[in-house]
């Protein structure tokens, strides 16, 4: 979801996702649709590589035995219809090279139809790592049962309001996934139901750190906004106030928790600027060995 995307569907009125009253968004006008020579303009750039972003996230509620983890995060992918997600597999070939301890998945795999599944299915399977996944608001408007088979047929284990407790470097870590807050179907309550402080969390949109205070996460990891996708310095960051996107791109403290917002990888209108896509690898790093690690 692009800020000036975002803008658009407020301006819409309430509770309609498409132009015409009573109507919902229609797969024959999606960007899977686009004419060619609109897509032969874009596709330079649309075909530009993933930058790799690391990050080191300190915090005080990483224990001392995670210190040093590693997660890859992938969010908003939009596999489209026709195209060859060759941006996806490349970016699953360098999360097997750097070899993380888990990858999560942020959502958005699609943008309205489910025809691209295989290949998104097809292009995670190649990944060689512990991979946990949620779900984003294109997945409920395409359809959200279709999304989780061919997330689940690539070995993906699928958190929809949902944990679950790992073994990570022989120490406990819970996973949280917060299903996707734009079209409401996030229930906090649900998906931390017995899980501990210190968890991380996988939820689509970034606004909904701010429901987790009461959880105390480690760390929350999202996308959405696809970094503003058209970034003008003096503009887009205006623009993302006005329409309530205060967490646009990188590294946040919300609540207490470490908040990660990914630049994503793909996106429903094929053409990015100053806002390049992203595979993001981030370090827990525990607050309480800082100064040991230090000297």
């Amino acid at each position: 979801m692009t800020v000036f995307g975002e803008l658009r569907d407020q301006l819409r009125p309430a509770g309609r996702l498409a132009s015409r009253p009573g109507t919902r968004p229609d797969p024959r006008r999606s960007p899977d649709r686009l004419r060619p020579r609109v897509r032969r303009r874009r596709v330079k750039r649309e075909r530009a590589a993933a930058r790799l972003v690391e990050v080191e996230v300190l915090s005080k509620r990483v224990p001392p035995a995670l210190d040093g983890v590693r997660i890859g995060h992938l969010s908003d992918l939009h596999v489209r219809t026709g195209v060859r997600p060759r941006r996806l597999e490349a970016a699953v070939a360098t999360l097997n090279a750097l070899r993380p301890d888990l990858v999560a998945l942020t959502g958005d795999y699609l943008c309205l139809s489910t025809r691209p599944l295989p290949r998104l299915t097809r292009a995670l399977r190649a990944l060689e790592v512990p991979a946990f996944a949620t779900l984003g608001n294109h997945d409920h408007w395409g359809g959200a049962r279709a999304v989780v088979r061919a997330l689940e047929a690539a070995s993906m284990r699928v958190l929809v309001n949902a944990s679950v407790e790992l073994r990570v470097r022989g120490a406990p870590l819970s996973v949280v996934g917060l299903d996707d807050a734009v079209t409401g179907h996030h229930d906090p309550d649900r998906a931390f139901r017995g899980v501990g402080p210190g968890a991380i969390v996988l939820s689509h949109d970034p606004k909904s750190a701010r429901l987790l205070g009461a959880h105390r996460p480690a760390l929350v990891l999202s996308g959405h906004t696809h970094g503003g996708q058209v970034y003008f310095r003096r503009v887009t960051p205006f623009l993302a106030a006005r329409v309530g996107l205060p967490f646009l791109a990188g590294l946040f403290e919300v609540e207490g928790a470490h908040l990660y917002v990914s630049r994503g990888l793909g996106a429903a209108l094929p053409v990015r600027f100053n806002a390049p896509p992203e595979v993001t690898v981030l370090t827990l790093r525990a607050a309480a060995l800082g100064s040991s690690r230090a000297a």
